[in-house]
C-alpha cells in the first residue's frame, strides 16, 4: 500500500511524492494548469546517453511515463536539498556541510554528463526556462501576476536591463555538450552518511555550453542568498558564496565565470517570472526586483560570482 508523503503545485507543476511498501519514493510529476502541454520524457538515444554516464555520488535519475501528461522518478528518499534550505525536512545538523558536499558532488556529476557524447536527437536550445523567460519579455503578458511583474520590472530594472537579459538568452559558447537544461535543489536530492544523492534529469533536456548548467544551479544560491536577508524569511542563515565555490570548484573543466554569471542572473529572473506567473502576485516580489538590478549589473561587469 503506498502512502503520499507530500505534494505541492504550481501553474506550472504538480508534484506529489509517494512511499511505496518497499520503502523506496515515486516523484509523480504532471502539468499544472498553465503549462499548456505534457511533461516530456527523454528519447531514448538520450536515456541511453545518460545512462552511459559514469556513476557518482548523486546519481542521474530517469523519469517513466506516467498517466494525465506526466513522469514518475523512482528514488530512495525524498528529501532534497532545497527542503533542507526551506527547514522542511526539521533541523540538520551540518546543513551548509550537507549542502555543500552534495553540490560538489552534484557539480561533479554534471561535468560527467557534460563529457556524454551529443547523440544525435532533437534537443531545444535554449533550455525551456529560458524559452519562457523570453516570451515573457518580448510579450510581457501571462497569467496570473507575470503581467504585473513585467510593468513594475519595466519600472524598477529599466529597459536596458531588462534588453541586456534578453540578449543573454541567446545561450552560446565555444562548446555544445548534453545539458540537463534546470539543474535545482528542489530536485537534488543530498548525500549523507551510508547514502548517496540524485538529481532527477529528463524534463529539460538540452544543448548547449557547459556554463549553462552550472549557471542555472549557481543562480539559485545567488538568489537564495538574497531571499535569506528578507525579514521573516524561512531560509537559515548559510555561506551561499562558500557553496558556490564547493559547487563550481568541483567542476575539473574549465568555465567562463562571467558566461556562468549571466546565466545565473537569468536562473534568479526566470524564477522571479515562475513565481508570479504560476503561482501569483506577492508583495515580496517587490524585494525582489533591487536584488535583481544589482544581479544584472553584476553579472553585466563579470563579477556576479565569487
Amino acid at each position: 500500500m503506498s502512502t503520499v508523503v507530500t505534494s505541492f503545485a504550481t501553474g506550472f507543476l504538480r508534484t506529489t511524492i509517494v512511499q511505496d511498501d518497499d520503502g523506496t519514493y515515486r516523484w509523480i510529476r504532471r502539468p499544472g494548469t498553465d503549462r499548456g502541454g505534457e511533461i516530456p520524457v527523454p528519447h531514448p538515444r538520450l536515456r541511453a546517453a545518460i545512462t552511459s554516464v559514469p556513476a557518482g555520488r548523486v546519481a542521474l535519475t530517469l523519469p517513466e511515463p506516467a498517466q494525465n501528461d506526466g513522469v514518475t522518478y523512482r528514488t530512495g528518499r525524498y528529501t532534497t536539498v532545497a527542503f533542507l534550505f526551506l527547514g522542511m525536512a526539521g533541523a540538520t545538523p551540518g546543513l551548509e556541510q550537507t549542502a555543500g558536499d552534495t553540490l560538489a558532488e552534484a557539480g561533479a556529476t554534471l561535468a560527467r554528463l557534460h563529457s556524454a557524447p551529443l547523440p544525435e536527437a532533437d534537443l531545444p536550445a535554449p533550455p525551456d526556462g529560458v524559452r519562457r523567460l523570453l516570451a515573457w519579455l518580448d510579450a510581457g503578458r501571462g497569467p496570473r501576476g507575470a503581467a504585473r511583474l513585467h510593468r513594475r520590472a519595466v519600472e524598477v530594472l529599466g529597459r536596458a536591463r531588462l534588453e541586456k537579459a534578453r540578449e543573454w538568452c541567446a545561450i552560446g559558447g565555444d562548446r555544445r555538450v548534453l545539458l540537463h537544461g534546470a539543474p535545482g535543489s528542489g530536485i537534488l536530492l543530498p548525500i549523507g552518511a551510508g547514502h548517496d544523492g540524485a538529481l532527477l534529469i529528463g524534463e529539460d533536456l538540452s544543448a548547449g555550453p557547459p556554463e549553462f548548467d552550472l549557471g542555472w544551479l549557481t543562480g539559485e544560491l545567488v538568489e537564495f542568498s538574497h531571499v535569506g536577508r528578507i525579514p521573516g524569511s524561512p531560509f537559515p542563515h548559510v555561506d551561499h558564496d562558500a557553496l558556490i565555490h564547493r559547487l563550481l570548484d568541483a567542476y575539473p573543466a574549465p568555465l567562463d565565470r562571467a558566461a556562468t554569471g549571466r546565466v545565473a542572473a537569468l536562473r534568479f529572473l526566470t524564477h522571479t517570472h515562475d513565481f508570479a506567473a504560476y503561482v501569483g502576485w506577492h508583495e515580496s516580489l517587490e524585494q525582489h526586483l533591487p536584488a535583481l538590478a544589482v544581479t544584472i549589473d553584476a553579472a553585466a561587469d563579470g563579477h556576479l560570482l565569487p
